[in-house]
């Protein structure tokens, strides 16, 4: 059976999902009772995040780099990383690693693209919906990225550092991101809402949106995962 290996904690509550999800959907595409190995690096999540705060992205690369080394050293046979934010270096990460990663940047947009939807709100940390790496693999497919104004996204950001990397759901804070989807949809008249932070699931579904395509990013790369592993 191939290895999966998960760059984790990042943070913990979403790497559980993770987890559950990678061996639900093994199962169930298989038909079979087997477990997939996965081998979950746990980093921290602090470390990591201040390499991104303070504009350090040599030194994020070279972080992620020796942890995904240690990965490749236990026979991992691909590699992902269970969040969103890093992938603002994945493909300098991916340069300097010898194991094949999964994207959750690339996954999700070929399911914008299988759905058709050209135009799509982007909603995550402040550096997922500001750094440019999504509306850059968007552009590419033809895809229309959005996202918040500066003062939404602060807000954003914020509940999701204070409150979703620590699994707590506010229904106050639900309220409000509810309401910044609401405000902006008349004016911009985009088709779907992409979940880029793998907390967002948490407090955001699809029933909160009926007359929007819901893209869960935690789901979406963990099918891509999927696909990859083999018995």
């Amino acid at each position: 059976m191939g290895k999966i290996g998960v760059i984790g904690g990042i943070g913990p509550a979403s790497s559980i999902e993770y987890y559950r999800l990678i061996i639900e959907g093994f199962q169930k595409k298989l038909q079979t009772r087997h477990y997939p190995e996965i081998i979950i690096n746990s980093i921290d999540m602090t470390r990591m995040l201040n390499y991104v705060f303070n504009n350090q992205m040599d030194d994020l690369t070279s972080f992620l780099v020796r942890e995904i080394k240690l990965l490749e050293g236990v026979g991992v046979d691909f590699v992902a990383m269970a969040s969103n934010t890093p992938h603002i270096v994945f493909d300098e990460v991916q340069n300097r690693v010898q194991v094949p990663m999964v994207s959750i940047v690339k996954e999700t947009i070929k399911q914008i693209t299988a759905r058709r939807l050209k135009k799509v709100l982007l909603l995550g940390t402040k550096f997922t919906m500001s750094a440019g790496f999504y509306q850059k693999e968007a552009t590419i497919s033809g895809i229309q990225m959005v996202v918040p104004g500066e003062e939404k996204q602060q807000y954003i950001h914020d509940k999701y550092m204070g409150e979703l990397v620590f699994n707590q759901i506010v229904p106050e804070t639900k309220k409000e991101l509810i309401g910044i989807v609401e405000e902006m949809h008349p004016e911009i008249g985009f088709e779907g809402i992409v979940l880029g932070g793998t907390e967002l699931p948490l407090i955001l579904h699809q029933d909160d949106f009926k007359y929007l395509e819901v893209l869960d990013t935690t789901k979406i790369h963990v099918h891509g995962i999927v696909e990859r592993s083999k018995l």
